[in-house]
């Protein structure tokens, strides 16, 4: 019987919902992928396949097909990937820097100033700063065009070029405009899912003490295994889901639950991984761990 295994994977270059759906298409296309969640705000894909079947090389392959390509952990980036994140940032400031004139220019329409700018400035410089302040939108949209597929900057992308095609420059350069902040505030917001993530998954213990042949030892979290006796003491963050086997303690739960008072533990509960001991000392026989305990399910919906 082939096992099915669930793995991460780090997915570079999506901006918009759109993305995910293409990234989404192009993972489950793969023989042997049973499964593929795609989640824009912390940039990764959740795939369930076969290893017997599918390996990462493909995957990669199927990723980098459709526009996108498989990054490396935030500690791993190589310098082209820097470089990458670099021009990005670049890219962004231009374009506020970029909506900044173009503020101008709608207050000078507005007072009636426009009708000078643009004698003021030739039509073939309006025309430059319309496709240098819309290159990296217009070379998504390309890009998505050449694989036959539809992003949200598309129809806006084609708005701008008509407005030059016929003479209004500043009308375009307004939607170029408009599309950057759109483009600033989800990465905005992306930024701020993410780092909510960052900081959920930083509570969770990665060490855990157990009970193995007698003794103590300390092991990563990777290593417990179901129905390891582990033992917490005060102060300390439960690393598992599991009963309590032995001793008493008042356990704070507000990590997960969102109580504010703690609870009483004893022989028999049922206590929660990522939740801290406040008085007391445990010993808790696991029953999830990881990605698979409460706390593990709390970050992944997230």
């Amino acid at each position: 019987m082939n096992q099915i295994q669930t793995i991460e994977i780090p997915i570079a270059g999506m901006d918009c919902t759109e993305c995910t759906q293409h990234v989404q298409h192009a993972i489950a296309g793969v023989n042997g992928v049973k499964k593929v969640d795609v989640f824009l705000s912390s940039e990764k894909a959740i795939v369930q396949l076969n290893p017997s079947v599918v390996n990462m090389a493909e995957i990669r392959t199927a990723v980098k097909n459709a526009g996108y390509s498989v990054a490396k952990d935030e500690e791993e980036k190589t310098p082209n990937a820097m470089l990458a994140d670099f021009s990005r940032r670049m890219f962004t400031a231009f374009g506020l820097a970029f909506g900044a004139v173009i503020i101008i220019v709608v207050l000078g329409e507005w007072l009636g100033w426009l009708d000078g700018l643009t004698e003021f400035i030739p039509f073939p410089v309006g025309v430059a700063l319309v496709l240098l302040g819309g290159a990296p939108i217009f070379f998504n949209v390309i890009r998505a065009a050449l694989k036959k597929q539809v992003i949200a900057h598309t129809l806006m992308s084609v708005g701008a070029i008509a407005a030059l095609v016929v003479g209004e420059w500043t009308t375009g350069m307004v939607v170029i405009f408009f599309m950057h902040i759109g483009n600033y505030t989800e990465r905005l917001t992306a930024d701020g899912a993410r780092h909510a993530v960052k900081d959920l998954t930083a509570m969770a213990p990665q060490i855990a003490r157990v009970e193995r042949d007698g003794e103590e030892k300390e092991i990563p979290i990777a290593e417990v295994e179901m129905n390891d006796v582990v033992i917490v003491r005060p102060g300390e963050t439960i690393p598992v889901d599991g009963e309590v086997i032995a001793g008493h303690a008042a356990v704070d739960q507000s990590s997960v639950t969102g109580e504010s008072m703690p609870v009483e533990a004893g022989v028999g509960s049922q206590v929660r991984g990522a939740t801290i001991l406040k008085q007391g000392t445990l010993k808790v026989r696991t029953q999830a761990v990881g990605a698979q305990s409460m706390f593990g399910r709390v970050i992944k919906m997230v």
